[in-house]
């Protein structure tokens, strides 16, 4: 199992050793990097390009809505779950309008901050459901969402050349390697590099996943997500 790759940003020393050595112990848990200062954060994000971020709201030297943009430019498919003190709805908002996939109070229990790590790198959205604006957060993020998905998607197939983007295709209308190879004129072992390269480029394991990708920018119907809300969900 490839773990989950984690970064801790939080200006307190004690309380973000104590974070660290507890995701530690866990072994889908690799923690990457951590930060204490805002304007450090975005330099671990593009040296680690972890899979979730564990972002503190307040922190030195920095804005947490222009921290969740930055990470969006510089690393979109890095999952951002604040974890914070501050309850207040403006900052629950905020939060949701930077990007943020989840929110979670830091007198919650590890397990529950576990699950919401679990969640979010899922792909889903997480928010305590006692926790104020909580269902306008929802709506907020589950926006966003759609279109960072679509955002990401569309960046990686760009990335593809024209060979590629044809091959694949071809993947996702259930062609074999051997039926692409004849019906573009190349042989089944030319098909095998290019799907490589495209599984490269697309950060996919398998074609299912690959196609998955091209299927989703030829529609305009954004997928639906989960959300965690809390020990009243799993």
């Amino acid at each position: 199992m490839v773990p989950i790759k984690v970064v801790v940003a939080d200006d307190h020393t004690l309380f973000r050793e104590g974070i660290k050595k507890i995701l530690s112990l866990e072994k889908d848990i690799l923690v990457v990097g951590e930060a204490s200062r805002g304007d450090e954060v975005i330099k671990v994000i593009e040296r680690t390009k972890p899979d979730v971020l564990l972002l503190d709201l307040k922190m030195p030297k920095g804005d947490v809505v222009q921290t969740l943009l930055d990470v969006r430019e510089k690393n979109p498919a890095t999952k951002v779950l604040i974890l914070t003190a501050y309850s207040e709805d403006e900052n629950i908002l905020n939060a949701a309008k930077g990007g943020a996939k989840g929110y979670v109070l830091k007198g919650i229990d590890f397990p529950t901050l576990l699950q919401a790590i679990k969640t979010v790198h899922k792909g889903g959205l997480w928010i305590d459901k006692e926790t104020p604006s909580a269902d306008a957060f929802e709506e907020i993020a589950r926006g966003q969402l759609n279109e960072v998905h679509e955002g990401i998607h569309n960046d990686l197939i760009d990335m593809l050349t024209k060979r590629e983007k044809e091959i694949l295709r071809l993947v996702s209308e259930g062609l074999t390697n051997d039926e692409i190879g004849k019906k573009i004129f190349i042989s089944e072992k030319t098909v095998k590099t290019h799907l490589t390269n495209i599984f490269d480029k697309l950060k996919v394991n398998n074609r299912f996943k690959a196609a998955l990708l091209i299927m989703g920018q030829k529609s305009s119907t954004g997928s639906t997500e989960s959300l965690g809300r809390g020990k009243s969900q799993s």
